[in-house]
């Protein structure tokens, strides 16, 4: 099954069950089978692996080569027998609808190809095709800032439509897009990919004179520290708001011993 499938843990108490990749799905899910009494956990990995200091029932291993009926074999050569495989291999954005020569076609990466601000088609790479600055792509890269950022990138369109904002020539466009594209081999650790979707944040929010405060850096820092100080306790965290100063409520049970993840059950027990 693929992640997007998935939906309780519960069904796969006492089984063995092995994750393809290594994202924030992987990391989520492992989670929810550990909690709920799985056998054991394997994350199969592709490039790196997410590292952090797991429970004995949760391990990772190299890239899934070959299945032989409910066994698997792994690329460093080791092999397990599994229940089940769950694909948390992520997305890739699909545009139908559009001519190729206008298509975005990247990974989850952080500063976009083709795209001045990572908003604002250019077709930079080859066999892309130039828009004029009149097409426009919102919400398509890796984030940290999701709901933020595609505010502020709602924002940012929106002026260049109306010509509240001018963009430069087309020229300039173009070396801002290779420079910020090379930036990406810079982003090698979660706190500098924290940092430069910051200042992108900040940059949109100047570009359009936003001048609330929208760095929230400190609390992605501290969420990122905190999983990598223990990754079954990082929830039981909390975390203050940058704009009312309040501190959210600290759950009175330990997530990993908390069995009701309904909204009434949290609001319940933590009023």
């Amino acid at each position: 099954m693929h992640a997007h499938d998935f939906r309780n843990a519960r069904e796969f108490t006492g089984k063995k069950i092995l994750l393809v990749g290594s994202s924030y799905s992987a990391e989520d899910i492992s989670l929810q089978l550990f909690k709920f009494g799985a056998e054991l956990v394997t994350i199969s990995y592709r490039t790196n692996n997410l590292g952090f200091k797991w429970p004995d029932k949760i391990h990772e291993v190299p890239l899934l080569t070959t299945i032989e009926g409910s066994t698997c074999h792994f690329k460093d050569g080791s092999s397990g027998d599994y229940d089940a495989i769950i694909l948390c291999t992520g997305y890739k954005h699909h545009f139908p609808f559009m001519p190729s020569e206008l298509t975005m076609k990247n990974g989850n990466i952080y500063n976009l190809p083709d795209l001045y601000r990572s908003v604002q088609w250019y077709g930079v790479t080859d066999g892309k095709k130039d828009a004029s600055g009149k097409l426009f792509y919102m919400g398509m890269q890796d984030q940290f800032y999701t709901y933020t950022m595609f505010m502020m990138q709602s924002l940012w369109v929106a002026s260049v439509i109306k010509g509240v904002i001018q963009t430069p020539d087309r020229k300039e466009c173009v070396e801002d897009i290779e420079k910020m594209y090379a930036e990406n081999a810079e982003l090698t650790d979660p706190f500098k990919q924290i940092a430069g979707q910051t200042a992108y944040v900040q940059q949109l929010a100047a570009d359009v004179n936003y001048t609330d405060n929208l760095d929230v850096s400190e609390l992605f820092n501290k969420w990122e520290e905190d999983k990598h100080d223990d990754i079954l306790t990082y929830r039981d965290h909390s975390h203050k708001s940058i704009y009312t100063k309040d501190e959210s409520p600290v759950h009175p049970l330990p997530w990993v011993k908390c069995f009701d993840d309904s909204l009434d059950g949290y609001l319940n027990q933590c009023a």
